[in-house]
């Protein structure tokens, strides 16, 4: 049995912590619990200059582990968006996702909350929980602010997985490299900030949402749902991205957010989907 794993290491100044969970690095309470730790010992070492975060094997990170949804595990402590999000968000050192093979779900919301992001071109990125029953409760509010409020109601509600490439020209990543460069690339980013020692740590949460008629973006989302078949996951999605706009700023968005992601959580339908996910492997 291969345990779940977060490695450490330090070197000319940059710390790189690597998710190894195999087969594709979920974020398991071991792996949550790992990667607190982690950032706690890039923080606290004094010859790390930056951080680069990634994901052994095949992949950045897959996101949360199924095998968790409806149980105990998947709430208990350490927490994605409660404890290890903001933990990177208050890093006083720059962090970079290094991202390769799938950044999905949670995964993709972790590098949300790093301060750069590099992919390698066919990475393939989505926020596929609705498929699940669920929602991505800090990804509904952050990435309206960098890939547009339309755009990001279509790839939340449609599940849909997209290759890095399709993102060129959005904030969603700051280089889009070729296969196998990613951790390369975060390398030399790295690097390059340490010796400019720009502490400038741009956060997505203070991004503003640019989508024009953003309420009726969001009137025409909710009519096209009243007007076919749909999950009530998807109706709840839209609810949440519709708070990036209508709260007052982002940490309502996000209370608002949680609210209906932790009442998704406690439904029979997870459960449900959760069985059918284990059946059709």
């Amino acid at each position: 049995m291969t345990l779940a794993a977060v490695h450490y290491v330090c070197v000319d100044n940059v710390a790189t912590i690597t998710i190894d969970n195999p087969p594709v690095n979920a974020l398991s309470v071991a792996v949550r619990s790992g990667l607190l730790r982690a950032l706690e010992q890039a923080r606290d070492d004094g010859d790390a200059r930056a951080v680069i975060l990634n994901g052994r094997g095949k992949g950045f990170c897959a996101g949360g582990d199924i095998g968790e949804f409806g149980t105990p595990a998947a709430a208990a402590p350490p927490g994605l968006s409660m404890h290890v999000h903001p933990f990177i968000e208050s890093m006083n050192k720059p962090v970079i996702a290094a991202i390769h093979g799938l950044a999905v779900g949670g995964g993709l919301e972790t590098a949300l909350v790093c301060h750069y992001r590099v992919a390698e071109v066919d990475a393939r990125i989505g926020l596929p929980e609705v498929a699940l029953a669920t929602i991505p409760p800090s990804g509904t509010q952050r990435m309206p602010r960098v890939v547009g409020l339309a755009r990001a109601i279509d790839m939340i509600l449609a599940a849909r997985l997209e290759p890095a490439s399709s993102f060129a020209g959005t904030a969603l990543f700051d280089r889009i490299v070729e296969t196998g460069q990613s951790l390369d690339s975060a390398m030399q980013m790295a690097h390059a900030l340490v010796e400019r020692n720009d502490l400038s740590l741009p956060l997505i949460r203070h991004f503003a949402i640019t989508s024009r008629h953003a309420t009726q973006i969001l009137e025409d989302a909710r009519a096209g749902l009243a007007n076919k078949p749909t999950t009530h996951a998807a109706m709840q999605a839209l609810e949440a991205i519709a708070a990036s706009v209508e709260c007052g700023d982002f940490d309502a968005g996000m209370r608002r957010a949680r609210l209906i992601y932790d009442t998704l959580m406690a439904s029979d339908e997870v459960h449900i989907q959760r069985e059918r996910f284990f059946k059709r492997r």
